[in-house]
C-alpha cells in the first residue's frame, strides 16, 4: 500500500507558466446540458433587475448565499453549486435578493461572459484546495476556468484554511495584472458551517481581496 502524498508545502515555482497556458489556451469542453438549462433558468431575472451582481460560487448548502443577501441588500446574489444534495439541505429566505441555482460554475461562468455578464463582487469560499502538488491545475487560479472567472470582472473575495492556497491564488492574479491583499482575518460571523468549524478548532483563516478590472490601480 503507498502512502499517501503529503499536501504541497511551497508556492510552486512554476505557477506563472502554468496561468500563463490557461490563459492562451481555449477551454474545448462542452458545456453540460444541465448548466445550460440553469443558467437559462435564471438569465432573464439577472439581466432585468439592474442590481449590482453578487455570485457566491460553489456555496454548498447556500448560507453564504444567504449572508451576502443579507449583507448586500442592494444587490442580487446568485449562489451556484454542482451538488443537488446540499443545495436541498438550503431553506430559501423571503429576504427577495437572492437565487441559488444547480450548475457547474466551470460551464456557468462561461455562459455567463459570453453572455456579456459583469460582477460586482464575486465570492470564493473556502473552495477544494486539492492540496498535492500534483493537483495544482484542479485548483481555480491554475485551472482552464481562470481567464473567465477574471473575465467576470468585479471584486473578487477568496478565504481558505491554507495559507499556500491564498498565496498561490494572488500571485495567479497578479501574473495577469490584478492587484490585491491578502491577510488573516479574525471572523465573528461565520457565513458557512465549514468556516464556523475551522473557526471553532483554531484554525488560521486567510483571505484574498483582488478588483478583477484590468485597468483596476
Amino acid at each position: 500500500m503507498k502512502a499517501a502524498k503529503p499536501p504541497q508545502q511551497q508556492v510552486r515555482e512554476d505557477l506563472a507558466s502554468i496561468v500563463k497556458t490557461q490563459i492562451n489556451s481555449v477551454w474545448q469542453r462542452p458545456i453540460a446540458e444541465h448548466s445550460a438549462v440553469a443558467f437559462a433558468s435564471v438569465r432573464e431575472r439577472v439581466e432585468a433587475s439592474g442590481q449590482p451582481l453578487i455570485l457566491d460560487s460553489c456555496c454548498g448548502t447556500g448560507d453564504s448565499t444567504r449572508w451576502l443577501a443579507k449583507t448586500f441588500p442592494e444587490a442580487l446574489v446568485l449562489g451556484i453549486d454542482k451538488s443537488a444534495h446540499r443545495l436541498a439541505r438550503h431553506q430559501l429566505s423571503d429576504d427577495g435578493n437572492y437565487l441559488i441555482v444547480r450548475a457547474d460554475v466551470n460551464d456557468f461562468w462561461r455562459l455567463a461572459v459570453t453572455a456579456g455578464w459583469r460582477l460586482a463582487r464575486h465570492y470564493l469560499f473556502y473552495p477544494n484546495p486539492y492540496p498535492k502538488a500534483s493537483q495544482v491545475r484542479k485548483r481555480w487560479y491554475a485551472s482552464p476556468a481562470f481567464p473567465s472567472l477574471l473575465q467576470l470582472g468585479g471584486v473578487l473575495t477568496v478565504r481558505s484554511n491554507w495559507a499556500l492556497y491564498t498565496q498561490e491564488f494572488l500571485l495567479a492574479l497578479n501574473t495577469q495584472g490584478r492587484n490585491g491583499s491578502l491577510s488573516q482575518i479574525a471572523v465573528n460571523e461565520p457565513v458557512s458551517a465549514f468556516e464556523a468549524k475551522y473557526n471553532e478548532r483554531g484554525q488560521a483563516l486567510f483571505q484574498v481581496v483582488a478588483n478583477l478590472e484590468s485597468n483596476a490601480p
